[in-house]
């Protein structure tokens, strides 16, 4: 006797979604946080990310990574929220409170530094601060960067280069060293 195809029930379909989302949670919060262009809600845009995902998780193929794909989805919603980033500088509420500080003078030089190099990243090309995220920040190899941007892995190594060239000037141009940029030792 033949039985019919068993139905995916619903807590099943559930824990395969939160399965899915959690895996790719971190990953995606992570890309927008460190690629999102100033006036940008990462936050925000994070959540976009895995909405997109999870609406179109049928498009994925079973037998390929679904990284460079959520990251595709990641610089579209990126770049959609930066074409609108401008609307909530004039919206109240825009800049949200931060809990008080522990150690003001440390919080504030750490601050400082985060400030200066997302004022710099944020200046540079697109392209060239992906690049330089993806194999500085998060210290991801030339071929999986080349994988994920879907581009060879010579655009990549080039790209790095003037990527950093161009971060170095930007920074030089504000009177930022390098040095400035790397967090002191504590003491101890």
């Amino acid at each position: 006797m033949d039985h019919p195809p068993a139905r995916t029930r619903p807590d099943d379909a559930r824990a395969d979604e939160h399965a899915f989302l959690a895996g790719l949670l971190p990953v995606v919060a992570t890309w927008c946080a460190r690629l999102a262009a100033p006036g940008v809600d990462a936050d925000a845009a994070a959540h976009d990310v895995l909405l997109v995902l999870l609406r179109r998780r049928a498009d994925l193929r079973p037998d390929v990574s679904p990284l460079p794909w959520a990251y595709a989805v990641t610089r579209q919603v990126l770049r959609a929220h930066g074409r609108t980033s401008w609307l909530r500088r004039w919206l109240p509420g825009a800049v949200r409170d931060r809990p008080a500080p522990s150690d003001p003078q440390r919080d504030y030089a750490g601050a400082e530094r985060a400030r200066l190099v997302a004022d710099v990243l944020g200046g540079l090309d697109e392209a060239y601060r992906e690049v330089l995220v993806l194999c500085d920040v998060e210290e991801r190899s030339r071929a999986e960067v080349a994988a994920l941007l879907g581009v060879p892995t010579g655009t990549v190594k080039s790209r790095l280069r003037l990527a950093r060239e161009a971060f170095r000037a930007r920074a030089a141009r504000r009177g930022v060293t390098l040095m400035l940029l790397v967090e002191e030792p504590e003491d101890g």
